[in-house]
């Protein structure tokens, strides 16, 4: 059975961590993800691979070529523009001749995908789904299923009091040629809005299967060091990683090609192949991509990009994310509540709370007087930083931003605001 991995992600809400690279490139425990992709492919006897690709092609093509070194055959099909998931499947018709597999490129799982493959023909399905049991469904879509496997109902990205099921759409699929008549070529399309609902109306026999093991959609900054720390506990099972180092001060994993003091402490992080880790400091809980940590530094829960750099005797804090200097590509055209400050040399924390807008509210009070601007969010002047705050688009969380000034300034400024933030979301919750 051939499969087709969609590629072609820009990975906005993963800025800065996806600036310089498209989002399957992003790296986990020192490879791409896009390379795990292939390699759990290859190891369930998926060998003949189709990618489509969009945001900066080159850098997947350059790197995996015709798939050779991998093991594998890979095509590649470049979209010059967005056709969407099932659109973009659809492009790669002239690849597919039987049943296949559909799987997306950015995302970590390690399922059974040849037992998948297998209830797809026992089932005598025309879709089959891989489904996962996932604690907070909300921001994906969830499925409904009959005894047999067989789709009742599907509700994409529901609100809570909509939610029957904690069963998930993850995107991985074994589809009928078929199947994809329904979508007209060269159109963009998706597989959950559009598809599925003339499925539905067709008749065809769409299954959910419950899978086994560990997936996780990395969309955003807070999902994608989660995901490593997964990794790095054994709970993703992973088929290869990047050659890595040990020493009796390390607890974590050390790719070959990054410099780590000798006095240095890595406890339960991931240091990626160019990292420098400065003397006697102290990293827990994070993933260094590539970036320079300066002397006397405790780094705690932070993803600092490649190209960053911490400042000697810096403390950080946990959901802080370090992007390099300057203007990075790619990121001119995010979502403002995102990352509005991405592209400048910022700092970026979240904080999760009970309420989002509730929150907005009370800060805007507390913070009239001090001279914010409330056009956009809240935007205020700190020492030399611009600060700016807003409510994350797909949870329950505010965005503290700083920009300008020096890399201490930055953190002071997040930390003064993130500190505000927790203690009125306390009071709110005390009040309650």
């Amino acid at each position: 059975m051939k499969a087709i991995i969609m590629a072609g992600g820009k990975g906005t809400r993963l800025m800065p961590i996806s600036a310089l690279v498209p989002k399957p490139m992003t790296k986990l425990m020192g490879l791409p993800l896009l390379e795990h992709i292939v390699e759990l492919l290859r190891q369930n006897g998926f060998t003949e691979l189709c990618m489509t690709l969009g945001h900066m092609p080159d850098k997947i093509t350059d790197y995996f070529g015709n798939g050779e070194k991998f093991g594998v055959s890979i095509e590649y099909r470049i979209e010059d523009k967005p056709l969407g998931t099932a659109g973009g499947v659809r492009a790669c018709m002239d690849f597919i001749s039987e049943d296949f597999l559909v799987i997306s490129g950015d995302a970590a799982c390690d399922f059974d995908l040849k037992f998948l493959a297998e209830q797809h023909k026992a089932k005598n399905a025309d879709l089959t789904m891989a489904l996962y049991s996932h604690e907070e469904p909300l921001r994906y879509g969830t499925v409904l299923i009959a005894g047999d496997g067989q789709v009742r109902s599907f509700i994409e990205k529901p609100d809570w009091d909509r939610v029957v099921t904690d069963f998930v759409n993850t995107g991985i699929y074994i589809v009928s040629p078929r199947v994809m008549e329904l979508i007209p070529e060269n159109t963009a399309a998706d597989f959950a809005k559009d598809l599925f609902p003339q499925l539905a109306v067709r008749g065809d026999r769409m299954v959910g299967v419950p899978m086994d093991g560990y997936w996780c959609d990395i969309g955003d900054t807070k999902s994608y060091l989660q995901c490593c720390m997964d990794a790095l506990d054994g709970k993703l099972k992973l088929k290869k990683s990047a050659v890595g180092t040990s020493a009796a001060r390390q607890v974590g994993f050390v790719c070959q090609g990054a410099k780590v003091d000798r006095s240095a402490k890595i406890e339960h992080s991931i240091i990626h192949s160019g990292a420098k880790i400065g003397e006697n400091t102290h990293v827990a809980n994070s993933v260094v991509d590539g970036g320079d940590v300066g002397k006397n530094c405790v780094v705690d829960g932070t993803v600092l990009c490649s190209g960053a750099r911490i400042e000697d005797n810096t403390i950080t804090r946990p959901g802080d994310v370090v992007a390099a200097a300057g203007k990075e590509p790619g990121t001119e055209r995010q979502e403002k509540k995102v990352r509005p400050l991405a592209g400048k040399r910022g700092l970026c924390r979240e904080f999760t709370c009970s309420g989002r807008a509730a929150l907005m509210r009370e800060l805007s009070n507390v913070l009239w007087e001090a001279g914010a601007d409330f056009s956009d969010g809240i935007n205020l002047q700190e020492g030399n930083c611009r600060v700016h705050i807003s409510p994350m688009a797909d949870e329950s969380a505010i965005s503290v931003e700083a920009v300008g000034g020096r890399e201490k300034d930055r953190i002071a400024a997040c930390g003064k605001y993130f500190d505000l933030a927790k203690s009125l979301d306390e009071d709110s919750g005390q009040e309650g």
